[in-house]
């Protein structure tokens, strides 16, 4: 399937600048045109209120959909995490729009919550989430969702950067975890295969999620082995090679 245009989506608090420099390496490597979209509450959109739904959450983002994706014309999608929820409920409401999703270490409401979020992940949860300052903030936040890269002060600083620019708005993060704990798997899904990729050292989200979600929809599921849950930041290289066998 040659897929033209491929949408990329964020999870749950972050926004487009934390892909870093994998959305270029997917268009040189690749030959894909991708855009992105902050989900609303975050990045562009950050004086915006999140949805308390995640179909709230997908309506939004189709009414502001690239010029480009605006054609008959169906295109691919790339969700990471809480966006992967965004990303099965636009292949449940409106099909005809989606080529192909590629699903990122995401889960849904009806995983079990130990595996949705792992109990070893709270601690660092809850020190992100409570942490009175924006860098101890990030700090924590890449530490829960990086294996590989936890400590690189400069993705740090980045982070922080990013951060500071379009300020976080911790009622946001917990309208979008309000969001994420009401959303179930849709019992039936149209069209052809999906893909699914995972991490079994994901500390934030088991990987238990995805082959959940495989099992449910009959959908292939790649698996690493050691990166974390942020799988774009910690091996780009192997995902990029994952993404060019099965896109």
């Amino acid at each position: 399937m040659n897929i033209k245009h491929w949408l990329f989506l964020r999870g749950l608090g972050r926004e487009q600048g934390h892909w870093g420099d994998f959305i270029q390496r997917c268009e040189v490597q690749l030959g894909w045109h991708c855009h992105c979209l902050d989900l609303p509450g975050f990045g562009s959109e950050h004086q915006r209120p999140s949805p308390t739904r995640i179909s709230e959450i997908r309506h939004d983002l189709q009414q502001r959909l690239p010029e480009p994706l605006k054609t008959n014309t169906p295109f691919g999608v790339v969700a990471l995490s809480l966006g992967g929820m965004v990303a099965l409920d636009w292949l449940a409401t409106t099909p005809e729009q989606i080529a192909k999703i590629i699903f990122i270490n995401t889960s849904t409401g009806d995983c079990p919550l130990f595996q949705r979020l792992r109990f070893t992940a709270l601690p660092t949860a809850l020190s992100a989430l409570l942490a009175p300052h924006e860098h101890q903030r990030e700090r924590a936040a890449l530490k829960m969702v990086s294996n590989h890269h936890a400590n690189d002060p400069a993705l740090l600083q980045s982070w922080y950067q990013i951060s500071n620019a379009q300020a976080i708005k911790k009622i946001n993060i917990l309208r979008q975890l309000f969001a994420a704990a009401r959303y179930r798997a849709p019992p039936n899904l149209p069209g052809a295969s999906q893909l699914l990729i995972s991490s079994r050292a994901d500390r934030m989200v088991s990987y238990q999620c995805s082959e959940y979600l495989a099992a449910k929809y009959r959908w292939p599921l790649v698996l690493h082995n050691s990166a974390g849950h942020d799988l774009p930041i910690d091996d780009p290289a192997w995902l990029i090679e994952v993404f060019k066998r099965n896109a």
